[in-house]
């Protein structure tokens, strides 16, 4: 592949749809064992890890590479300026043990440490949802525009299921004005309300591995993704023991309707 930005897209998108045999072959088939954090991980999300992180070193040797699923060190390691590549080896892994479809392989490639072009594959339609701003917003091979839809109590928002008491407090005040789901991967969150399926997408505790790929499509067609007190992007370091942090994104409109519902604004916009 050509060493420039194209060369890198076009390389993450066959990357992702090289490992969809395998992925779907160890579906709900997988050894799987509980982390520090009290989060599951399976012999896929390492394997996965280890095949992205070998074959993008041998095509971009002078890119970083960083997978929530890949031992990096004790120490947070520091993003260096050009291109790097954010991994979620498998988004959803609870739902990916117990046989649930809403699992994806979510990666992301990062200029100077913001997403620029991002990969979500959702297992449970069987498609790539991929793109990025400037580059446009794809399904498979078929450019797509966002479903655009008037927002009104019917709007779809996608939460976590987060029993802390801000988070509880949170979806309430949504659920008053609009509906929420839980499809348990904020991957597939993200990339379905990049192509409007979903109008928005609230969360509490998530990492930059879960996002960065969904916050790229959104970007591919003019959404938001807002950070209530970290700011997450440009990402300054890396590290796969990073506290998790709270976000809202959908359209420009959805995400102040949403700041108004819980009586919050957020500090950081990208």
């Amino acid at each position: 592949m050509e060493n420039t930005l194209e060369g890198r897209i076009a390389y993450g998108k066959k990357a992702v749809l090289e490992q969809v045999a395998y992925f779907t072959a160890q579906f709900g088939d997988v050894a799987s064992q509980w982390k520090f954090d009290g989060s599951r991980v399976t012999e896929a999300d390492l394997h996965l890890s280890r095949v992205f992180s070998e074959r993008i070193a041998a095509e971009f040797p002078s890119d970083q590479f960083f997978s929530e699923e890949l031992e990096h060190g004790t120490e947070p390691i520091e993003v260096k300026p050009g291109y790097s590549w954010l991994l979620d080896p498998i988004d959803g892994t609870n739902n990916f043990a117990r046989s649930i479809p809403n699992c994806s392989i979510s990666l992301a490639l990062l200029e100077n440490g913001n997403p620029v072009y991002g990969y979500v594959y959702d297992h449970g339609t069987r498609k790539l949802v991929h793109g990025g701003r400037g580059h446009g917003l794809w399904l498979d091979e078929q450019r797509v525009q966002r479903k655009e839809a008037e927002l009104n109590s019917q709007s779809l928002i996608a939460t976590q299921t987060l029993a802390d008491e801000t988070a509880l407090a949170d979806d309430d005040a949504l659920r008053m004005a609009f509906k929420l789901r839980a499809f348990g991967s904020s991957a597939i969150h993200m990339a379905y309300t990049a192509l409007g399926w979903l109008d928005g997408v609230i969360a509490h505790r998530v990492k930059a591995w879960d996002i960065a790929g969904g916050m790229a499509l959104l970007a591919a067609v003019g959404g938001s993704t807002r950070f209530f007190d970290t700011e997450v992007f440009p990402m300054k370091t890396f590290s796969s023991k990073a506290s998790g942090f709270a976000h809202i994104a959908g359209s420009q409109e959805l995400c102040d309707s949403m700041e108004r519902a819980i009586g919050k604004e957020t500090q950081y916009r990208w």
